[in-house]
């Protein structure tokens, strides 16, 4: 489940008992969920996280609450690195990161989870599909980046 709940600036795009239908009711229901910073501070009803411990208590929270599995992505935090931290209640949390590029792009919350979604389709595990979908999208936004800088 990648949980579309907020805009790039932050906007909350459904009311609050909405949020909490879909913590309650859809998330226990999901193998993996895929929130960034904003969407996982909207589900664990709390200020957006400053840095990864942070991100970890608020998604250890939403375990807690009876999320199978989640995948924080860390593309709007800022530093060198995109790191994406992996959570499930019985293992250390795992990271996954990248190379941040420097271009400012949108859907790639979206592509992340759909190239998940493909490796556990075809029997991966949870943290092999979560590095292997993070990779897909660093290589095709890399290539895109690449591609937009070419002079014609």
């Amino acid at each position: 489940l990648d949980p579309v709940l907020a805009s790039t600036s932050g906007r909350a795009l459904l009311e609050a008992d909405a949020v909490a239908v879909i913590k309650r009711k859809l998330m226990p229901l999901c193998r993996l969920v895929t929130p960034n910073l904003i969407e996982l501070a909207l589900l664990a009803g709390a200020e957006q996280a400053v840095d990864e411990d942070d991100a970890v208590v608020q998604g250890q929270d939403l375990l807690a609450a009876g999320a199978q599995a989640l995948l924080i992505k860390g593309g709007h935090a800022s530093g060198p690195r995109s790191t994406d931290i992996l959570l499930r209640s019985d293992r250390e949390p795992i990271r996954v990161d990248m190379p941040r590029l420097a271009a400012s792009l949108r859907g790639t919350g979206c592509m992340l989870a759909s190239a998940i979604a493909a490796h556990l389709a075809k029997a991966n595990s949870l943290e092999v599909s979560a590095r292997e979908g993070k990779l897909f999208v660093f290589e095709k936004l890399q290539k895109k980046a690449a591609t937009s800088n070419e002079q014609p």
